[in-house]
């Protein structure tokens, strides 16, 4: 299957490698890993024109989330905590996040809670601020 999309992984973590193996059997994307606090870590980001940007919540928010709130709306920018099991869609909501298939329906753009497209929900135009 090609590839059609990025997503990009901010960080070295264990828990951000397993979330990628397990996208790289389930995703039709390019997996792109980036170190967290690198040199230019936004710049990079941009480069690669991603659809979502995943990153482990145990680092903190990283200094790269509120500028590409504000440049890309419609960009997922999503917040992993292995330590309770949740996802934090930063452009959206937060998500309860059983499984893997949970976190590739929030990067396919789909609410897990009801199924409804995330596009749906905010008409398309990607206005809705992050809470």
């Amino acid at each position: 299957m090609a590839k059609d999309s990025c997503l990009v992984l901010v960080g070295n973590s264990v828990f951000l490698a397993g979330i990628k193996a397990e996208l790289e059997r389930c995703l039709a994307f390019e997996l792109v890993t980036l170190e967290a606090g690198q040199p230019g870590v936004l710049n990079l980001i941009r480069l690669h024109k991603p659809r979502a940007v995943l990153f482990d919540l145990a680092m903190g928010q990283p200094d790269f989330v509120v500028p590409l709130l504000r440049e890309q709306p419609d960009l997922l920018l999503i917040g992993v905590d292995p330590s309770s099991n949740e996802i934090l869609v930063l452009s959206s909501h937060p998500a309860q996040a059983l499984s893997i298939s949970d976190l590739v329906e929030a990067i396919q753009g789909r609410d897990t809670a009801t199924g409804r497209s995330r596009k749906a929900e905010i008409g398309g135009h990607g206005e809705q601020q992050a809470r």
